[in-house]
């Protein structure tokens, strides 16, 4: 940090205090007056805006040059820490390149850890883009999400996505979002645009409106599975099926959650009782044991009935 007749600059070329008028320091040329106000002659090149300023600064001229930078794009709009990022590459390539690979080093843990996948050549060009343009931590994660680099998820992200998934199946709407949607969610949880608990509601709102008869349930959180157990119960005793084959997809089940009276048109709860019923007229029971016994068994009563057993 230098300090000229009451103003403090710091290395970024920031000024705090009074702006001298003049150089009262004895021995400081203009050179090292522009230097101290973060304006040096490496610096130029990346932008040729301050050379006015410079020259001014060098020819003494301290308090035109002061007018002059202040009006400068370099000035006004650049900040502090890509003023630091470009001094250091262009005075000290050095220590900005071994800087420059500790942030790249950071960045990549963070990465990793919260489930972004990226070829490394690709990252490697976004980080010293987001280093030398000195964005924060989410300003870096949108660069990364619109560059069109993102190979995939991993991590925290893909456990998340893993657990929306069984929730959404849970809830008996799993079949409606597809890969698209997925990548979306998962995009959105990386950015922090998102969490997975509105996603949840997003999916609870989908449910009720699929099954409109249990749609107060479903909002207040009860699961589609948890509601067709009975269904699903019936289904694999009565048609002799596997429990866990019988997916949201299946006719008899579907039917049953989306019931409809038939005289008011609107969503109703169906009578375990009569969805046991219609199993038995269906054509898929005909072909089980537990048809075949009932047969044998009514068979055998008709004999007996008529006296021939």
């Amino acid at each position: 940090m230098v300090q000229l007749s009451g103003a403090v600059i710091d290395g970024g070329g920031a000024l705090e205090g009074a702006v001298p008028s003049g150089v009262t320091v004895a021995g400081t040329t203009g050179i090292q007056v522009a230097a101290a106000y973060g304006v040096t002659e490496a610096l130029l090149s990346a932008y040729p805006e301050l050379r006015p300023v410079f020259e001014l600064f060098k020819d003494g001229k301290t308090t035109e040059a002061l007018e002059a930078l202040f009006k400068t794009n370099y000035y006004q709009n650049i900040t502090p820490t890509v003023k630091a990022r470009t001094k250091l590459q262009l005075e000290q390539p050095g220590v900005y390149t071994d800087t420059l690979e500790k942030y790249k080093l950071a960045a990549r843990k963070r990465l990793v850890a919260s489930g972004i996948k990226i070829p490394v050549e690709y990252f490697d060009v976004l980080a010293k883009q987001a280093f030398d343009t000195g964005l924060d931590d989410s300003q870096f994660d949108q660069l990364i999400l619109n560059s069109g680099a993102v190979s995939g998820f991993g991590g925290e992200i893909l456990g998340d996505v893993s657990s929306l998934k069984a929730y959404a199946n849970s809830f008996g709407v799993g079949n409606y979002l597809n890969d698209s949607y997925w990548n979306s969610v998962s995009r959105s949880l990386f950015a922090g645009s998102t969490t997975t608990a509105d996603i949840q509601d997003e999916i609870r709102r989908q449910a009720a409106s699929a099954f409109p008869t249990y749609a107060s349930q479903i909002e207040a959180g009860v699961s589609v599975d948890a509601i067709a157990s009975a269904y699903k119960g019936a289904i694999a005793s009565i048609l002799e099926r596997d429990p866990d084959s019988i997916t949201y997809q299946d006719p008899y089940l579907r039917a049953a959650l989306q019931n409809v009276d038939p005289k008011t048109g609107q969503p109703t709860v169906k009578p375990l009782w009569q969805f046991e019923r219609e199993l038995k007229s269906s054509k898929e029971w005909e072909y089980t044991d537990n048809a075949r016994d009932t047969m044998d068994a009514l068979t055998s009563k008709v004999l007996r009935d008529m006296g021939l057993m």
